[in-house]
């Protein structure tokens, strides 16, 4: 997808983690296993917060540099496909964890694209923020799923 303003890319990780939420707790509705449910639970609100916290920002702020882009192009296709294939009723709850941490990735490595794309300090800042945010969610998410299997 193309885009041309840094609020349009803000508007798609909105509505990725979104979908990606919404694919979670279908599944968490298929799953047989305790412990794969509750794992998807969480990490359907989790992807929803994260949803919300972009929308929060990319609504509320009258930050210029929200307007400001140069037109920059993302491929989602492999990740979703990733997505769609990983997200098996029959996976295990760790197959499940890994596919959560490699979309986290995704997002880390998106942001840090787009920080060496950025036009404007305040934008190199913004994704600057955006991956480490999603770092320290990615490691949130390892610490909190490897709890849930032991529980």
């Amino acid at each position: 997808m193309r885009f041309d303003q840094t609020r349009e890319v803000l508007h798609f990780v909105e509505r990725f983690h979104e979908d990606i939420a919404h694919a979670y707790a279908k599944l968490g509705e298929e799953v047989a296993q305790r412990r794969s449910r509750l794992l998807l639970d969480y990490m359907a609100g989790r992807e929803i917060r994260l949803a919300e916290a972009v929308r929060s920002f990319a609504h509320d702020s009258d930050d210029p540099s929200l307007k400001e882009w140069d037109p920059f192009t993302i491929d989602d296709s492999k990740m979703r496909a990733r997505l769609k294939n990983g997200l098996d009723a029959a996976a295990p709850p760790d197959d499940l964890l890994e596919l959560g941490l490699e979309i986290a990735e995704w997002f880390e490595e998106l942001y840090a694209r787009l920080a060496a794309k950025s036009g404007t300090p305040e934008q190199k800042t913004l994704f600057e923020s955006l991956r480490e945010r999603t770092e320290n969610e990615k490691q949130k998410l390892a610490r909190n799923g490897n709890m849930l299997m032991d529980f």
